[in-house]
């Protein structure tokens, strides 16, 4: 309702992508390092190999760092979502008491719109969920 609203949680902020990925084995590592897009493999410890990514690991890491957003994205609707819920129940149970005015009508009609749109976002998904700055328009 208006005027009786706990502000709402900050959505979390998308975790950053692996500093590195590393396969290994009994004397080799392999590492492919994500922000300075380097792959680099160890025999016995000692460094044989080190390359800038291929075109497919830069498309992979690209993938890994947008499906990571887009996780975090899911999360943040979904928590907005929970909250959403418990403030319209209690605008509910305040209409059915008879203790709501017109003003909290009115700012229950913009909180219900906002709302929509992230159900929206979230039903929808695909590029949509890519918006993080949709997901916090304030």
């Amino acid at each position: 309702m208006a005027g009786q609203e706990e502000p709402e949680p900050e959505p979390s902020e998308p975790a950053p992508p692996p500093f590195t990925i590393e396969t290994r084995d009994a004397s080799s590592v392999k590492q492919w390092d994500v922000p300075s897009r380097t792959y680099r493999r160890y025999d016995c410890g000692a460094l044989v190999e080190e390359r800038p990514f291929t075109d497919a690991e830069n498309a992979s890491a690209d993938r890994a760092i947008a499906d990571t957003a887009r996780r975090a994205n899911v999360a943040a609707l979904l928590e907005r979502a929970r909250t959403d819920l418990a403030a319209n129940q209690a605008f509910l149970d305040a209409h059915a008491a008879g203790t709501t005015t017109v003003e909290d009508a009115v700012a229950q009609v913009a909180e219900l719109t906002r709302q929509a749109q992230g159900f929206i976002r979230l039903t929808v998904g695909a590029d949509l969920l890519e918006q993080h700055d949709a997901i916090n328009p304030d």
